[in-house]
């Protein structure tokens, strides 16, 4: 979800680029919504569902099936997501190579490597009715967001420590609400039995971006919802652990990144199902209280 949404700025940019164009998106139903509401995309499609052959075919995962998606295309770009052996150590697994351990943001990334020009990170904009369907599960008083979820189990700060973060902020006043995705509702509960209420793991992306829309902040993982937030204009604490906050984190303007200061740390470009090096320090050793700390001040709308 987190990667589809980063390519936000490029649909932005080709439109910008030919403001004549009719721009779609491909993607998966479930991410349909980053894209349904957006002022320059005219469709948003599934890969296998039936379309024309565009005149412009921009490829932004170059992988076999969607260069065969693309094969009609009058015109293609394909880009290449890694490159050289630092990118064959990072899809391999291998120690993070140093041209990955920091920026540029893989959206100057993408943007450099296509020749065009982006403005700012990425935006998600919301439909009313998501907006209107969410409102029962809204609190009246400014609420706090935690997403204790993500991915990969190595990028999951412990969920004692999210139910400290959302301790200290009820302690503040704020209400405080806990969110994932779908097969996450055991953590969401374990955090929610210390502090606040679990929203429901059904919710679509569309209600839950509406929810972290009205959050006062959501304090995250690095994980797709951090980017929702910070794409809907919450502010966002995000926590990082094996991946750089350079290449993946928000802009200075949407939120702070917050981690631990090791040798072996960043070490992995995505994360993976383990930590090579068997402590999983970057993250059990990351205590609650500058998350709390940078949590306070970001907020918004409170205090």
């Amino acid at each position: 979800m987190g990667d589809v949404l980063l390519c936000e700025p490029i649909v932005a940019a080709l439109a910008a680029r030919y403001p004549s164009a009719e721009l779609s998106v491909i993607t998966r139903a479930a991410y349909h919504p980053l894209f349904e509401a957006h002022p320059d995309v005219a469709r948003v499609y599934t890969p296998d569902a039936p379309r024309e052959a565009p005149d412009l075919a921009v490829d932004l995962q170059n992988r076999a099936r969607t260069r065969w998606m693309t094969r009609a295309a009058r015109w293609r770009r394909h880009w290449r997501k890694r490159r050289g052996w630092a990118g064959a150590r990072a899809l391999l697994g291998g120690p993070l190579h140093r041209d990955y351990r920091g920026g540029p943001h893989q959206i100057e990334r993408m943007a450099r490597d296509l020749g065009l020009v982006v403005h700012g990170r990425p935006k998600m904009f919301l439909k009313s009715a998501w907006v209107c369907a969410v409102q029962p599960l809204v609190p009246v008083r400014p609420f706090a967001v935690l997403v204790p979820c993500a991915g990969q189990s190595t990028k999951i700060w412990p969920a004692d420590r999210f139910a400290e973060v959302g301790a200290a902020l009820a302690a503040d006043g704020l209400q405080v609400r806990v969110l994932g995705g779908p097969g996450e509702a055991e953590i969401l509960a374990r955090v929610a039995r210390h502090v606040g209420t679990a929203l429901p793991d059904t919710l679509c992306l569309g209600s839950a971006a509406a929810i972290l829309a009205r959050a006062a902040v959501v304090i995250a993982g690095d994980t797709g919802f951090a980017h929702v937030a910070a794409a809907v204009g919450a502010p966002v604490v995000v926590v990082f652990g094996p991946t750089p906050p350079g290449r993946w984190g928000p802009a200075p303007a949407q939120g702070e990144s917050v981690s631990r200061d090791l040798q072996c740390a960043p070490c992995a470009d995505y994360g993976s199902g383990s930590c090579r090096f068997g402590h999983h320090a970057c993250l059990t050793q990351l205590p609650s209280d500058p998350i709390v700390a940078a949590a306070r001040m970001r907020m918004r709308g409170f205090g």
